[in-house]
């Protein structure tokens, strides 16, 4: 019986990334509920709000958060499409499609964030 060395090492690969993901958007993600609950509270008005957002530092946490988000998104969905997708084209298609819809909505996202395109 032949086994395939990497097989295992590729599974703790996708588990460390996932876990590092979810580190990641759990410190990364209540900065921009804070910030929404300080504009819907009337504490914080949008040209206060525009100005802590342009900024470098910003910019660059918010590109952390929205890298994060779609690395956790994928490895989560891409496990659970394995699990239960058994019919083998049906499950690549589908994470194939995953896989291009999150890397769309990532570059727009940050197209957005950082003011590409106009």
């Amino acid at each position: 019986m032949s086994r395939d060395p990497g097989a295992a090492h590729n599974g703790t690969s996708e588990w460390y990334w996932q876990r590092m993901s979810a580190v990641v958007v759990l410190l990364l993600l209540p900065l921009p509920l804070l910030l929404l609950l300080g504009v819907y509270s009337g504490s914080l008005d949008q040209m206060g709000l525009l100005d802590l957002l342009d900024n470098f530092f910003s910019r660059l946490l918010h590109t952390l958060l929205v890298l994060a988000l779609i690395v956790h998104g994928y490895l989560g969905m891409k496990i659970i499409f394995e699990d239960y997708l058994h019919h083998a084209p049906l499950r690549v298609l589908t994470i194939s499609a995953m896989a291009v819809t999150l890397t769309a909505c990532g570059l727009f996202w940050l197209a957005l964030i950082w003011g590409w395109g106009g």
